[in-house]
């Protein structure tokens, strides 16, 4: 434990003599948050047209909710298969995979219409939806009440400006603790201090584990300042307050994995770059690429399906599944387990990664 103690002390001495890296990781992030949620407030309320996938659920079976569900298809809305119960359709409401479930009950002379919507779902299409309800209930012999309930989100709508853009920057942001990190160490290397270190026998893994503590903090300090900006910056610049959910322990729990990915990737970038500008353009064009596929840069919903699918080869894609599940959605512990995961993989096989590269090169 002395050895880390020392190890994480000298990290820490080396940060505090590198101020302007630091504050690029703080404030570029924040200028990000404030500029795109303000720039883009607007067209973020602006409904554009998508197609929206539905089911029906009915007392009267299968069969039944197949004849309903054929009569609600088209201009915009596709049946798909009913899910086994409400509670199963209320967990694909959350996690996106059904834009609108219509539950029917009661008797068919007069039924109880409900309408479980997804968070993310335009207010036009909801509203479009509804009457689309009311006009197929028309036949019925007492026109039904149709209740409206979103699962999820209490703002409804899809996500505000300000949803999809804090914990988006605040993911690009993280990842580009690839910078300081791998210039530290490559001057490291330079001067002959990771030398000194293995001649004092100190594993090269624990020279990297040394590194992960202090820019582990510098994550979550990141993530808090972000967050504080989404809730107090941007609405005093007359842009929308982020609310935060009521699971901060979700919410810190996101934030930890995707900082260990962020810090995997920059010890694999650290290791493999011979200069400062060999791991600035590594480190930098990887981040901007995997923001672009990712859906920070350009939010996910506003791509074609085709491209949404290849979203999901972007780690910075699943820390955004992971936040969005709940900040936006407000989910469960559930929600946010295969994002999670599938950022610590990442982390572990990064990791993994740099001991492989370095050993090779002996």
């Amino acid at each position: 434990m002395r050895v880390f103690l020392a190890l994480w002390k000298k990290e820490w001495l080396v940060l505090s003599r590198d101020l302007h890296g630091l504050a690029v990781l703080f404030l570029m992030p924040a200028a990000f948050i404030v500029i795109m949620s303000l720039a883009l407030s607007d067209a973020f309320r602006d409904d554009s047209a998508r197609r929206t996938d539905f089911a029906v659920l009915a007392s009267g079976g299968p069969k039944t909710a197949g004849a309903i569900a054929d009569s609600l298809a088209g201009d915009g809305f596709r049946a798909a298969p009913a899910p086994a119960s409400e509670a199963a359709a209320r967990d694909s409401l959350r996690k996106g995979a059904l834009g609108v479930v219509l539950v029917v009950s009661g008797d068919a002379a007069s039924p109880t219409l409900t309408v479980l919507a997804d968070p993310a779902l335009p207010p036009t299409q909801l509203i479009a939806f509804q009457h689309r309800v009311m006009g197929a209930a028309i036949g019925v012999k007492r026109a039904p009440q149709v209740a409206l309930e979103v699962v999820g989100n209490p703002r409804g709508g899809r996500p505000s400006s300000v949803q999809q853009n804090v914990p988006a920057w605040l993911i690009f942001g993280m990842f580009f603790v690839v910078i300081p990190m791998s210039a530290l160490f490559i001057v490291e290397r330079r001067d002959g201090t990771l030398a000194r270190l293995v001649s004092q026998r100190v594993p090269f893994a624990w020279i990297l584990a040394g590194k992960v503590a202090p820019f582990f903090v510098v994550n979550l300090l990141q993530t808090a300042l972000m967050l504080a900006a989404g809730v107090t910056l941007v609405p005093w610049l007359g842009g929308e307050a982020l609310a935060l959910p009521a699971r901060w322990d979700l919410l810190a729990l996101v934030a930890a994995c995707t900082s260990f990915a962020a810090i995997g990737w920059a010890l694999l970038v650290a290791v493999c770059a011979r200069t400062i500008e060999q791991a600035t353009v590594i480190g930098g064009v990887g981040n901007i690429l995997a923001a672009a596929i990712g859906g920070i840069m350009v939010p996910r919903f506003v791509m074609p399906p085709a491209m949404q699918g290849v979203t999901q080869i972007s780690p910075m894609a699943w820390a955004l599944d992971g936040f969005h599940a709940v900040i936006l959605r407000h989910g469960t512990a559930a929600d946010i387990a295969l994002p999670c995961l599938q950022l610590l993989a990442l982390a572990a096989a990064l990791a993994g990664a740099a001991l492989w590269v370095h050993r090779r090169r002996g």
